[in-house]
């Protein structure tokens, strides 16, 4: 056990990459208020603050992360970082009873401590953050042809079988089968390939929700509608499947080709706005 912690803080140490550094230069700017911020943003689209449960991180709330800080707050240091995260998780745990952020992120890797006690311990913070800028940075950088991505692919979908039953899993399973379908489909000039592109555009948003709930990296439908050739086969941008905050957790389309992120909540609000008018239609039939 410290021989995994040597190692985790040692990788913590040396890293350039992230914004929690050991030492920051005199010169170096940190605007602590926006970044307080950053951290309530954070634990407000975790939805175990609220559930008064284990906080589990994964990658996308460290992408969220890193790139808030980048944007709008600087480099801070160590002691700063874990402060300020302190800060940020109390003005979002004072903010459960709005009951704004329900959902469940499931098959995540447990980080900090039980969001009902106090805030983790600066160390366990720090530790945490550590282990995420290495595990996510370093899967972000493997090209998607390489093992690695295929390990975690596969861990991905052990994520998704639950102690009794495999419902996510099996479906999973047979949605790489349709998607393996449709690439080599499209080899055949035969094929209808508008049609068939149709038919990747709905799989891929229906992986994309499981990869979401289910995956520790974020880049899993990336690197699978890359590895499938969608990008060349049906001119899809597969860098736009990829999510950046923890509420993207449903796939649109603005046309057949190009995907976008989107909130469950405006997903809802969209499905009441045609349902609404569908209403409005049937009183002048």
């Amino acid at each position: 056990m410290r021989s995994n912690l040597f190692i985790l803080f040692y990788l913590f140490q040396i890293s350039r990459q992230f914004f929690v550094r050991s030492f920051v230069f005199p010169n170096e700017k940190c605007n602590s208020t926006v970044a307080v911020s950053c951290f309530a943003e954070l634990f407000g689209m975790i939805s175990e603050v609220c559930q008064e449960k284990e906080i589990s991180f994964r990658c996308v709330h460290y992408t969220f992360l890193d790139e808030c800080f980048n944007a709008r707050v600087g480099k801070c240091d160590a002691p700063t970082v874990a402060k300020v995260g302190a800060l940020g998780y109390r003005q979002a745990f004072s903010n459960c009873h709005s009951g704004t952020k329900k959902q469940k992120f499931e098959g995540s890797t447990p980080l900090l401590g039980s969001a009902a006690k106090a805030f983790p311990t600066q160390h366990k913070l720090i530790t945490a953050l550590g282990y995420l800028q290495h595990q996510c940075a370093l899967s972000k950088n493997k090209n998607c042809s390489s093992d690695h991505i295929l390990n975690i692919m596969g861990q991905c979908e052990e994520q998704m079988k639950p102690l009794s039953g495999f419902p996510q899993f099996d479906r999973h399973r047979l949605l790489r089968i349709k998607m393996d379908t449709s690439r080599k489909l499209l080899m055949y000039d035969e094929t209808d390939k508008e049609r068939e592109c149709l038919v990747v555009r709905s799989t891929l948003s229906e992986m994309y929700t499981l990869h979401h709930q289910n995956c520790y990296h974020s880049i899993v439908t990336r690197c699978l509608c890359e590895r499938l050739r969608f990008d060349v086969q049906c001119g899809i941008d597969c860098d736009r499947l990829e999510p950046t905050s923890p509420d993207q957790d449903t796939l649109a389309w603005d046309d057949w080709k190009e995907a976008r992120l989107i909130h469950t909540s405006s997903t809802r609000y969209f499905s009441f706005y045609i349902a609404f008018l569908i209403s409005i239609l049937f009183l002048f039939v």
